[in-house]
């Protein structure tokens, strides 16, 4: 997939950048949390995105439904998406370059 012209979703681009970084990610959502963790999650508007490694939680964080599931239809909106998205990918590289 050419990241720089798709249109896919926030998931789908996470899900494609660190299936490509390993076979073990695996990247889940959930409509709920736990008040006591995530205080500012709005059931119903939010969901949760955890990052697991080999079926072990590795990282999560909270987006807007609609922003982790729309289609980035227009040059700005890419942009925004992915700035947001390469943060965390980039994170995860880091991770994986120290582990090395």
């Amino acid at each position: 997939m050419n990241s720089k012209l798709s249109n896919a979703s926030y998931e789908e681009y996470v899900k494609d950048q660190l299936m490509l970084l390993s076979s073990n990610f695996v990247v889940k959502s959930y409509k709920r949390a736990n008040d006591d963790d995530w205080p500012v999650f709005e059931r119903g508007r939010d969901v949760r995105i955890q990052v697991q490694w080999k079926k072990d939680p590795v990282y999560e964080f909270v987006a807007e439904s609609s922003f982790w599931h729309m289609r980035n239809m227009n040059k700005e909106d890419r942009n925004h998406m992915r700035k947001w998205a390469d943060q965390k990918i980039q994170m995860f590289k880091n991770a994986m370059k120290k582990k090395k």
